[in-house]
This record gives structure tokens, C-alpha cells and sequence, in this order.
């Protein structure tokens, strides 16, 4: 009988090998041209019916697989998106990039909890496969805000809640709520002051994961976790009967950016009893016009230091941000002066149901007038505010070391003199907090200008002065070349302007803009300034029909790193757009670092249970030093809660968006080449920092601070690290593992690797 069957099985074997040949040329035929759809169907048609030829084709197939996911993304087809990753990884289950693709779609689409399980096994296929890691630690940014962190390390924020609910439950007021438990910490400061019953919310998923463990870690089963947002909550659904106290922290620097006012309201109409209390019992919100170089070179871009090196004209050009609202920033190292006297702007009682349902309402709440204590200049207004607790105890967010930055409402820079009148109003809008004000004295000569608003990168990039200059610089020393055709990729294409002005050769710019509002600004220079050339803005480099002889290539990110290249090699890219004696700028780009001690890093990564431990015997005690100086160890008196390692699930060891400024450090090395960034080629290098020296002050290293070395020409560098750099740096905190080689007295050495852009760095621990 199988004698019989050999026959039919040879036959139906060589009809399939038949197939998958035939399926094999038409996926490569249609990925010839671009049709990237059919390609992998057909290539999903050879994996499928022959698994002899999946590693033959496992990197074409990736290649159509993410080139056609791409399309899918763009036209909102997400499930088919879905479909197709997780069919292929059926069949590719340990592809990194087909992993860390998938994931990056997922994290696009706002999923990071479920782009962290692909992007884990990624990197253990392949543990220096980049991208993986880069995703890895958005993923775990994207899944828990990282204010999580320096708050729960804010020792003086942590005691005065606890302070305050130890006091009001030994008042009576045991039956608590806690709206926004995040991890759960002031539960358990209520279950260890002897609530008792106690709720907590949280509507985040991944918070109630990890408020959830830290509950159980510490034996507070009896706290009811409720999965739901505040104003969700229902009597005899989700809470028997009315509760008598109800703590909050859900304050941003704003103070009304987090909804408080809409969830206190739900939270006094359906679960707080007539006779019971909130903590905290009152905010105060307070504000000054400031002077601020910092503020001010983020705020607006007027053009006047360029104005005596830049051919181009910018008289009738204003820019300005397009924040509707207020930024948040850290000045405690920044210099700033207040032009007016600090004073109260508004007060709100979290306590009052009349008074929290007239801040509800969009409008005015407060104008206030006062006057400019000295000449200067008016950069914007800061508002901070004070958290009363109860009668006593009271948080100050414009305090050293809070975990709250200031709210900064940024102006168009506007001289004053002593004595002039300011009136400031402060109003709500769409729940959140706007501050302006008015002058009768003060006029900005702004209204024969042309205002645009636009991002805060343009801005950034247009006040980074040296950078600006010395592109002014290098397009007068190419005035005498024949460049006809520039691709300008910066934020504003003020180089490839320049050559349309200055250049009698040049005759056609592309620019990268997807802005409309940017495209109205280069036609309003254009105009302007009498430019005869062309300007094209692209959003795809494939539009350029033809060669360039000059390219900016400009993929700095302004929080502190190179953009991701995708898909696309742009160097193969520009190398394919660009004549043969054409150049690229910059010409080199490398990544540099120093060895430093810092309090501030190290708190915005990771938490420490020392600092969420709280004195149990301190009742009557004021809150003063005593209470904010937390004793770290946890024998009698003291509470010794398990919170850091759930927390610190998703620690990440980098950091961006840093300016000196604005964190404290203490340098414990030179500064040292790390690699050279090429996008074409993966680098590798060994960095020997040497035995730290930290001159008896018992100072040990726990970061590396890195920035990048721009060389846009051979005598013009830049370095990213300065203050008013267009790009802000990053830091890789490694707070142990330096502690302990520096305290071995061996010396620090590190691996850096980069590909694409993308950077890893590793301790040399043997």
C-alpha cells in the first residue's frame, strides 16, 4: 500500500515546491516595484508552505512585512496592521526587528503595556539589538509618567500627608478615600494612622497593576483598590456609604491641569458625607511678572542678534509658540528676577462645593494690578502655589527640591520701567489655567509684524545664536560655488534661504515641513527679502526629482537625541540625491561625556523606599525640619513600606530633555569622545575614564552626562552641552554600579556601541 502512495506524495510535493517557486518570483517581482502588499502575501505564501526557505527569505520578508505595516499605519488600517504582525511572528517567532517593529506600532498607538512584553524578547534574542532598547525605555516612560518618580522621592511631600491624615483620622475622620492612589502610598498612611475602612482609586491600568502589589507587599489587603477614574465612582456599587475624608494628590504645576476641580465636585455630590473633610483643605495660587534669559530665549525669536551677520530680512517677523497654555519648568538653577512683587492671584477651598463649581466654569477668577519694581524686561509670569494640608501644615511648590516645577506663562519680551502699571488676569479655560496680563504703558512694537505661531524646536533652533551664525558664515564661503540645489532638513531652512539670496547659482531649495504655518513663514521671508529662487517643502525626500548639490542634513531631536532613520538608510538615501562633488552638513557629529555626582539624576529614575518612610510618633509635632529631615532606617516608630520595587519595574537608566541648568552636578571626570556617530556603519568603542578622583569630598560618580560634538565644517563646532544649544543633552544614570568600581579604586571604563543613531553604553564590570 505506501508503495502505492509514494507516488501520489512525490507528486503533490513537487506540485507544492511549484507553488512556493512561482509565489517566490511574484513576491519578488512586486517588491521590485514597490508594491510592497502583494509582496508579502506572496512571501507569506513561501514561509507558510516551505519552511526549508524561511531563513532564504527572513530578511526580505521583514523588509516588505515593515515597509507594508507603514501603509497600513498611514491609512488607519490598524487591525489589519495587527493581523499581519502577529501572523508573521507565528512564523518568525525570534525576529528582533520584526519584534521591535511591531512594538514600535503599538507604542504609536499609545499600547505601551502591550509593545513591553516584544520588545523584552527582542532583546534577549538579541541583547545589543538598539532600537529594542530605545523603545523599551519609552515603553516604560509611556506606561508610567515620570513626575511618578521624584514625587514619591520627595521626602517633605511625603511627611506632610502623612502628617495631616495621621491628624485628621485621630479627629474622627476615619472612613477615607484616596482619588488617585497611584501606588497607593497615602492608603497606606491612612491604614497605618488607623482608618477604618479605606478606598483607593486609580483609573491608570498600569498603576492599578502596581498599586495592587504594593498593597499586598505590605499586607493592606483591607484597602478596596477600585479601577475607575473618581468621577465614576457610585454609592452601594463601588463604596457602601458616604466616607469622611477624602486625600488627593493630583496637582499639576498649574495647578488645575489634572481635572482636580471637576473630581473634587463629583467627589463632594456622590461619596463625601456633609461633615466630612479633603486634604488637602485649600490651595493658594500665587504669581510675579518675571525677568528670565531662560524663559526668554524659549519664548519668541526676535531675530535681533542676527541681525547685523544675516543678509536675510526679519523685520516684519514674529514667532512666537504655539502653546496654548503654560510650560512647566524646573529655575531653581536658572537666574530669574521678579519684576513685580510676588502676590496671592487666587485662593479655591477644596472644601466648599459653591466655590469649586465657580472654578468649574471657564472664565475670569481673578485680575489683579500691580507694579514693576525695577527697569527691565518682562519675559513672561510664573505661577506657583501652597497645598494647606490642614490649619497647619502647609507644601510650597516654589520650595528647593519640590517635586513641582513652576507653571510658566511665556510673553513676547516687553521692556518696562520702574512704576509701570500691570494688570494681570488669571482665568480657566477647558479646565486649565491661563495667565496674562495688560499694560496701558507698556507696548510692544509688535503690531506692524507678521506673528506665527510655531513649535518650540523653531524657536529653540533660531536662538541658538552660534549655530545660526556660523551656518551664515559657511553660505558666504560657498557664495563663489555653483550650488543650484539645496535640501535644507532644519528646523527653519535659514541656510538654504542665505544661498537663495546670496548665491547668483542657486536656484531651488527643498525644505522638510509637514507645517503649514512654517511654509507661510519661508514665503513671507521669501517675499521679503526679494528672493527670486524656488522653495519646495517636501515631507518625503523621494518628491526630489533631482540631484543636490548641497544637503543640511539636520536629525538632532531638541530633547537630546538623533531622530530614528526608520526603514530608510538616509545615508544611502542622500548618497543616491547628492552629485558627486556635492557635501553634507554637518561633516562629523560625535557623542561625548563626563563622569558626575548628582542629587537631582538619580531621583528622576528610580525610587528609594527610604524617602516614603514616615515618623508614626509625630502627631504634635510642627511640621518643621524635624518632620521633612526623614530618619531612612525602619526600626520601632517608623513605617517601613515595600514600594520601589514595583515602582521601579519601569526605571529607565536614561534621561533627556536635560539642560544644565536645571539639575545640580558635580563633575568627577574630563571630558571624553565616546564614538563617532555614523549613520551608515555600526561603531563600536572602549572609553577609559580612569580611577576617579573626587578630591576627599566622598563624592562618587552616578551618571554619565552626554552630548553631542557638532563639527558642521572643520573650523566650525558645536557643542549641544551649553545652555542655549538647540538641542538639550541626556544622562545615563548608573548610580550603583559606578559607586561600587569608584569604591574598588578601580578605573571606570564603558562600551559604546551606536548604529543608526542609536546608542547603547555599558559598564566594563571585569
Amino acid at each position: 500500500m505506501s508503495n502505492l502512495l509514494t507516488p501520489v506524495s512525490t507528486q503533490m510535493e513537487m506540485e507544492v515546491m511549484e507553488i512556493v517557486e512561482k509565489s517566490l518570483k511574484k513576491a519578488q517581482d512586486h517588491d521590485s516595484v514597490g508594491n510592497v502588499g502583494k509582496a508579502y502575501a506572496y512571501y507569506t505564501v513561501v514561509a507558510e508552505l516551505c519552511s526549508s526557505k524561511r531563513a532564504e527569505i527572513e530578511e526580505a520578508f521583514t523588509d516588505v512585512l515593515c515597509e507594508w505595516c507603514m501603509q497600513l499605519e498611514v491609512n488607519n488600517r490598524f487591525s489589519d496592521l495587527l493581523l499581519c504582525y502577529e501572523h508573521s511572528l507565528d512564523i518568525y517567532p525570534n525576529n528582533p526587528r520584526m519584534l521591535n517593529n511591531f512594538a514600535a506600532h503599538l507604542l504609536r498607538n499609545n499600547d505601551p503595556m502591550r509593545a513591553i512584553p516584544y520588545l523584552k524578547k527582542a532583546l534577549r534574542v538579541d541583547s545589543t539589538f538598539l532600537p529594542a532598547e530605545r523603545n523599551l525605555q519609552n515603553a516604560h516612560s509611556m506606561a508610567v509618567a515620570r513626575w511618578h518618580f521624584p514625587m514619591l522621592n520627595d521626602k517633605q511631600r511625603n511627611n506632610a500627608f502623612a502628617q495631616a491624615i495621621h491628624k485628621r483620622i485621630s479627629e474622627g475622620y476615619d472612613t477615607v478615600l484616596d482619588v488617585g492612589t497611584g501606588t497607593g502610598l497615602l492608603s497606606l498612611y491612612a491604614r497605618d494612622a488607623g482608618a477604618k475602612e479605606i478606598y483607593a482609586c486609580e483609573y491608570s491600568r498600569v498603576m492599578v497593576n502596581i498599586a495592587k502589589n504594593v498593597l499586598e507587599r505590605n499586607n493592606a489587603k483591607d484597602i478596596k483598590l477600585i479601577p475607575k477614574l473618581s468621577s465614576n465612582l457610585k454609592l452601594s456599587e463601588d463604596i457602601p456609604e458616604r466616607l469622611k475624608l477624602i486625600v488627593t494628590e493630583t496637582f499639576d504645576a498649574g495647578l488645575f491641569g489634572e481635572l482636580i476641580i471637576p473630581s473634587m465636585i463629583s467627589i463632594h455630590k456622590n461619596i463625601l458625607s456633609t461633615d466630612g473633610m479633603v486634604i488637602p483643605m485649600k490651595a493658594t495660587l500665587y504669581m510675579a511678572a518675571v525677568e528670565c534669559e531662560y524663559i526668554r530665549y524659549r519664548s519668541s525669536v526676535l531675530f535681533d542678534k542676527i541681525r547685523e551677520e544675516c543678509s536675510l530680512n526679519f523685520d516684519n517677523v514674529l514667532i512666537i509658540p504655539d502653546d496654548e497654555y503654560y510650560d512647566t519648568e524646573n529655575l531653581q538653577n536658572v537666574k530669574i528676577n521678579h519684576i513685580t512683587e510676588p502676590q496671592v492671584l487666587l485662593h479655591v477651598n477644596f472644601n466648599d462645593m459653591h466655590e469649586l463649581q465657580e472654578f468649574a466654569k471657564d472664565g475670569i477668577k481673578a485680575v489683579l494690578s500691580t507694579k514693576c519694581r525695577y527697569d527691565g524686561i518682562i519675559d513672561g509670569l510664573v505661577t506657583w502655589f501652597k497645598l494647606h494640608l490642614d490649619e497647619e501644615i502647609v507644601i510650597d511648590t516654589s520650595e528647593a527640591n519640590s517635586c513641582w516645577q513652576l507653571a510658566v506663562f511665556p510673553t513676547i519680551p516687553t521692556i518696562c520701567k520702574e512704576g509701570d502699571n500691570l494688570s494681570i488676569k488669571a482665568e480657566v479655560c477647558n479646565g486649565k489655567l491661563k495667565c496674562s496680563y495688560t499694560s496701558s504703558t507698556l507696548k510692544p512694537d509688535t503690531n506692524s509684524k507678521c506673528i506665527y505661531p510655531l513649535s518650540r524646536e523653531i524657536i529653540v533652533f533660531l536662538n541658538d545664536f552660534e549655530y545660526i551664525k556660523s551656518l551664515i558664515q559657511i553660505s558666504k564661503c560657498h557664495e563663489t560655488r555653483k550650488l543650484n540645489c539645496i535640501l535644507d532638513t532644519s528646523p527653519f531652512p535659514i541656510y538654504g534661504l542665505l544661498q537663495l539670496k546670496q548665491n547668483k547659482h542657486s536656484e531651488i531649495l527643498y525644505y522638510e515641513s509637514n507645517n503649514s504655518m512654517l511654509r507661510h513663514l519661508v514665503e513671507q521671508v521669501i517675499k521679503e527679502n526679494g528672493i527670486k529662487g524656488t522653495a519646495y517643502a517636501i515631507s518625503d525626500y523621494r518628491q526630489i526629482q533631482r540631484s543636490v548639490d548641497v544637503i543640511i542634513f539636520h536629525n538632532f531631536d531638541m530633547k537630546g537625541e538623533l531622530r530614528d532613520w526608520g526603514q530608510d538608510s538616509c545615508y544611502e538615501l542622500f548618497s543616491y540625491l547628492l552629485k558627486p562633488e556635492g557635501i553634507i552638513l554637518p561633516e562629523k557629529i560625535f557623542l561625548m561625556g563626563q563622569l558626575v555626582f548628582s542629587e537631582d539624576l538619580p531621583k528622576m529614575v528610580s525610587v528609594k523606599d527610604e524617602n516614603v518612610q514616615w515618623k508614626k510618633n509625630t502627631l504634635n509635632e510642627q511640621h518643621d525640619s524635624e518632620i521633612t529631615d526623614v530618619v531612612t532606617n525602619t526600626t520601632d516608630g517608623y513605617s517601613n513600606y515595600k514600594i520601589a520595587e514595583y515602582i521601579n519595574e519601569y526605571k529607565i537608566d536614561q534621561i533627556f530633555d536635560l539642560n544644565s541648568s536645571l539639575y545640580s552636578y558635580e563633575p568627577l571626570s574630563e571630558v571624553y569622545t565616546l564614538i563617532e556617530i555614523k549613520e551608515n556603519e555600526k561603531m563600536q568603542s572602549i572609553v577609559n575614564f580612569k580611577k576617579v578622583d573626587n578630591g576627599n569630598k566622598q563624592l562618587y560618580p552616578n551618571a554619565l552626562i552626554c552630548w553631542y560634538k557638532i563639527e558642521l565644517i572643520s573650523d566650525h563646532v558645536h557643542y549641544t552641552r551649553k545652555n542655549d544649544s538647540f538641542m538639550n543633552h541626556m544622562a545615563l544614570v548608573l548610580e550603583h554600579e559606578l559607586q561600587s568600581i569608584t569604591q574598588a579604586d578601580k578605573e571606570v571604563k564603558i562600551k559604546v556601541q551606536q548604529i543608526k543613531g542609536l546608542v547603547n553604553i555599558k559598564l566594563i564590570t571585569e
